[in-house]
């Protein structure tokens, strides 16, 4: 295979192996003995082999015991497992690229050898070769068989992961110190302004939330705009400092102010014991219409990413399980107006962007899987690799 390159190395190369991403036909180790895989063995994640409990026929030889994974024969003694005891069970040394030495480990037993990287499939080493490239997704161009039903697959994966990751956002702004109606209440207008401040100024968006709720009892809606934009300052050297570089007319900072007040004031005036109801969903809609707000995909895309999460942890504090489930279902279901600008890297998949153009977990999946490029727990390059 040559000198790949491709990050996450180790994490990868143990991916391949738990999964059996090779041809296990004809496996040898260095020593010339055949190889025959019986039990992968089971992933540590904590200090020592990276594979327990392993069962492999050598040379028809039952060997049990553990296994440990490297790029090369030398990232043995450069990870010091020659002088490290918990290696000594080690019977096989897995590798993938470059030339192999025999290793020894610290009672001076010497494990088998076996090179991957002849056994590799070819789809996996197309996909290597494009995994260096930052600039596109590293399953375009090259994995043209891609198959539609895996790719929506993982998307719906990513999708309810993302749900699972906006609730534990909604939770960092949640304060166990003060009663817990107020306490949701205050998260949810918390999350509100951090949303309307996207991209530019979340932080002084948030500032400026958390300042007027510090001054405003939310009586007067007007009264907060002007109370607002007083917090906000919005001067050159204004506390907090503003970001107006690049800023379209509609996510003007005073424009947004006032959207956030107006949701601020329609949340502290709506008795609580209506967010514990499964119609509580459609308070969000009533909301925007009483704001004037309605159509604007700012608050559409604020419903998923800020409402659902918050009715959702509404659901988990007070055991309401119909909330929860009411709040799931509307979730997988949703359709929401993303930016373009967001999901064009899909576009050189050549897919159907209907599976994808309005679909949340879409932002997820780029976040999360396809930018810090975490393929190996993405269902896409296995199925590929697997064809």
């Amino acid at each position: 295979m040559g000198d790949l390159g491709f990050q996450y190395s180790e994490a990868f190369l143990q991916w391949i192996w738990e999964n059996g991403l090779f041809d296990h036909a004809g496996l040898h180790t260095e020593c010339g003995k055949s190889v025959q895989i019986l039990e992968a063995g089971e992933l540590n994640k904590t200090d020592g082999p990276d594979f327990r409990a392993s069962r492999i026929v050598i040379d028809e030889i039952m060997w049990h015991g553990d296994v440990e994974l490297h790029l090369r024969s030398k990232d043995w003694y450069a990870h010091a497992h020659h002088n490290d005891t918990n290696f000594d069970t080690v019977f096989l040394h897995v590798i993938v690229e470059g030339k192999s030495e025999q290793v020894t480990t610290q009672n001076g037993s010497k494990p088998f050898t076996l090179n991957l990287g002849p056994y590799l499939s070819n789809n996996l080493k197309v996909f290597l070769k494009s995994f260096e490239d930052r600039k596109t997704l590293p399953c375009s161009g090259n994995l043209n068989f891609i198959s539609e039903e895996v790719f929506h697959k993982q998307l719906e994966k990513a999708h309810s992961e993302y749900l699972e990751k906006k609730t534990n956002d909604f939770l960092s702004l949640y304060d166990p110190e003060v009663l817990p109606s107020e306490a949701w209440k205050k998260a949810l207008i918390l999350s509100v302004w951090d949303g309307l401040g996207i991209t530019h100024n979340r932080k002084p968006m948030r500032m400026t939330g958390e300042r007027l709720l510090a001054i405003w009892d939310g009586a007067l809606s007007e009264e907060g705009v002007k109370l607002a934009l007083k917090e906000a300052g919005l001067g050159e050297s204004s506390d907090p400092v503003w970001n107006m570089k690049a800023v379209r007319p509609a996510n003007h900072p005073e424009k947004r102010i006032k959207e956030a007040v107006r949701m601020t004031f329609e949340i502290l005036n709506t008795p609580f014991e209506n967010f514990l109801s499964k119609d509580s969903i459609g308070l969000w809609e009533k909301w925007c219409k009483n704001c004037e707000i309605i159509g604007s995909s700012r608050m559409k895309i604020l419903f998923g990413t800020v409402y659902l999460p918050a009715l959702y942890v509404s659901g988990m504090l007070f055991a309401h399980q119909g909330l929860k489930e009411k709040v799931r279902a509307t979730w997988s279901d949703l359709k929401t107006p993303i930016p373009r600008s967001l999901l064009k890297k899909f576009k050189a998949l050549q897919l159907n962007t209907d599976n994808y153009s309005r679909k949340l977990g879409s932002i997820h999946q780029l976040k999360s899987y396809c930018k810090p490029r975490k393929c190996s727990e993405c269902f896409v390059l296995k199925n590929a690799i697997q064809s």
